[in-house]
């Protein structure tokens, strides 16, 4: 914003923001809280945890026909995308002997910012009708998980998207903050 609009807007007492600057190649952030919350907030919302190896850690629960899956990728040098797609990860929740849905959310979280991390997450964003697949990496400077491809909000599943990420990992929503 130029200067004469931003003295304009203070002295007609218009709010103005000033636009972030993103890191390079991130379309968008969710606010959150520090990474290592989100274990606790998972725990909270009752999903189960299905794996923890310290590196990686699996947490899971089944909401009105969707099965919520969230990856908390804590050190990514074992981590292999190809076994965090719903399929695999299904194989892995009836093996523990939890239900799995037709319908699926699949959340991915890393830790650390660095461009393997950054890869994965180009990589894994996936999403039709049926299920969502997704990954962001933790930004420590602005406290945001930074995204690199977005999920479709015209899905129904969209709703159930938004519940796994405000509710399950505590995410801040900023429209509903009054």
């Amino acid at each position: 914003m130029n200067k004469f609009l931003k003295v304009l807007c203070i002295f007609l007492g218009i709010p103005t923001k000033e636009k972030e600057v993103l890191n390079e190649g991130v379309i968008g952030y969710y606010d959150c809280k520090p990474y290592h919350n989100f274990h606790y907030a998972l725990i909270y919302a009752k999903d189960q945890e299905v794996y923890n190896d310290g590196k990686i850690e699996i947490f899971t629960r089944n909401h009105k026909g969707t099965t919520f899956v969230n990856v908390l990728v804590n050190e990514e040098d074992t981590f292999n995308p190809e076994e965090y797609d719903y399929p695999h990860l299904k194989e892995l929740l009836v093996e523990k002997g939890f239900e799995a849905t037709e319908k699926s959310i699949v959340f991915i979280a890393f830790q650390h910012t660095n461009e393997k991390t950054i890869s994965y997450c180009k990589k894994l964003c996936k999403s039709d009708k049926n299920n969502f697949i997704q990954a962001a990496v933790f930004n420590p400077k602005t406290v945001h998980m930074d995204y690199y491809k977005p999920v479709p909000d015209f899905y129904k599943l969209y709703d159930h998207f938004c519940e796994d990420l405000y509710f399950d990992l505590a995410f801040i929503d900023h429209e509903r903050e009054t």
